[in-house]
């Protein structure tokens, strides 16, 4: 609009100069050299008649004495070129009729020199050329006349159009004045509000950060409730993970505790066997008997297996307390709240432990691991935990008990790239529900049944890792999730 308002006034200024110029011009344009050129011009013709005419006598009082008719185109070509420089039709008009008057005499001129004649005579000396003469010069008069008096109205168009060039010269220095004015009014307001500016700046900016940082804080607080949400839902497999190795603790040490009396006694009298063999005076016969009872019950317990079974035992419970610490440190993996921290990570064992943290919504469907061969991961470990079991808890909600067939695949995207897919031979999503299942708060589920966070935060902890979550579906057929990681974590994550 700025180039279009410039272009405008360019215009406008451009055709009130035009104007000017046209009035000033008009108003110059009376050509008085012209003027007295074409009186000059006349003044010749009317000589060059009057020589005619001189002519004409002398032939008739002596005959035969003619000479040759003076030459009048010269003069009549250059009265022509200077009346046509008046520019007026009327000089015009009489420059036409003087030429055919100059003609018709030099005509008569000519014949009457050769055969006098009184008819001939009285035609050349009666000829227009005089009148006509006279005519042009009146023409020419009229034509100057005209001339003045028009320059005299564009002399004074001029000075009335000049004093509307001041009035309009005028009003624009006074509105660059107002213009000016108003300008210098907004640099004052500028310059106050500037002073202010970098308080008024600096509370905002305080405001923002605050705000930030409780928005960052509910974020997490959000994301935390939703994992330990997806946690409770597997609390019953993860009692039953842990019942299972539990048994063999119990088995074990209850196992331990029948064989310990007879260990004990064993230790017992193989205790008093050494205090005899150890006094100054050994008795032959207690000495005897009681090697034969530590005998028979070292071989009672070598009959019964006693330290094969204790070893047995030991190991049985020390293999259930494994499985126990195992269990724990998934869920202590998985729940735990640094979830910031940043370290290059093995995606199978992630996905083993999301596996075993989901077994109890995993049961009863066949779980299969097509793991490639892919490089550590930098990642938020704790971050990923959650996407994956995600994933395998939606996947295990969208199959039937012993008709589920879940797979997991790993493999290399592109060279910075990993791939995770979570494959399932469930109801499938709808089309009309596919664009909208990573909206906040939406979902399938009944009431009470989801809070439609989970995949919405998964889509977000792929974007923070510079990575995405992508989806493919056919109802009747099955769903497919890929997770798609950069093999080095972005700049903004590892800060």
């Amino acid at each position: 609009m700025r180039i279009l308002g410039t272009i405008g006034y360019g215009f406008m200024a451009l055709v009130l100069a035009g104007g000017w110029a046209f009035l000033y011009w008009q108003s110059a344009s009376v050509d008085l050299a012209a003027v007295d050129a074409a009186r000059a011009t006349l003044a010749q013709l009317r000589a060059i008649d009057a020589r005619w005419n001189q002519q004409l006598v002398n032939t008739r009082l002596q005959p035969g004495s003619a000479t040759p008719a003076a030459r009048h185109q010269v003069a009549y070509a250059a009265l022509e070129v200077r009346a046509l420089r008046l520019a007026d039709p009327r000089v015009g008009s009489e420059l036409v009729q003087l030429k055919r008057a100059f003609e018709d005499k030099a005509a008569l001129v000519a014949r009457y020199a050769a055969a006098p004649d009184d008819t001939l005579f009285s035609q050349a000396w009666f000829a227009s050329t005089g009148p006509r003469l006279d005519t042009l010069d009146r023409a020419i008069e009229r034509s100057f006349d005209d001339a003045l008096i028009e320059a005299d109205l564009y002399r004074m168009g001029l000075l009335y159009y000049s004093g509307f060039l001041l009035a309009v010269l005028a009003f624009l220095a006074w509105n660059l004045d107002q213009r000016r004015r108003e300008i210098d009014r907004f640099n004052r307001q500028l310059s106050e509000a500037n002073e202010t500016l970098e308080a008024r700046v600096a509370e905002r900016t305080r405001e923002l950060s605050e705000a930030l940082a409780k928005l960052k804080e509910s974020e997490a607080m959000l994301i935390q409730s939703e994992k330990m949400s997806s946690l409770g839902q597997m609390v019953a497999g993860i009692a039953h993970e842990v019942n299972t190795p539990l048994a063999y603790v119990k088995s074990s040490l209850e196992a331990v505790r029948k064989s310990v009396p007879q260990a004990g006694r064993l230790a017992q009298q193989t205790e008093q066997l050494l205090a005899l063999l150890s006094a100054e005076q050994v008795d032959e016969a207690a000495l005897a008997a009681q090697f034969t009872q530590v005998r028979a019950l070292v071989e009672e317990l070598r009959a019964r297996a006693g330290l094969e079974e204790l070893e047995r035992l030991v190991k049985d419970g020390l293999f259930g307390i494994g499985e126990i610490s195992e269990v724990i440190g998934n869920l202590k993996n998985f729940s735990r709240l640094d979830r910031s921290k940043v370290a290059d990570y093995d995606l199978h064992e992630g996905i083993d432990s999301a596996i075993r943290i989901g077994h109890s919504q995993l049961q009863n469907r066949v779980v299969r691991r097509e793991f490639g061969e892919i490089p550590h991961v930098s990642c938020s470990p704790s971050q990923i935990n959650q996407v994956i079991l995600n994933l395998l808890s939606n996947a295990a909600q969208a199959t039937r008990e012993g008709e589920g067939v879940i797979t997991v695949r790993t493999a290399l995207r592109d060279a910075a790239h990993v791939a995770v897919e979570v494959t399932d031979n469930g109801h499938g999503i709808p089309a009309e529900v596919l664009p909208k299942i990573f909206d906040p708060f939406f979902t399938t589920k009944a009431v009470g049944k989801g809070t439609g966070l989970g995949l919405s935060i998964c889509y977000k902890i792929a974007a923070n890792h510079g990575g995405k979550l992508e989806v493919q579906s056919k109802p009747g057929v099955g769903a497919r999730f890929t997770l798609v990681l950069p093999i080095h974590a972005p700049a903004a994550l590892a800060a």
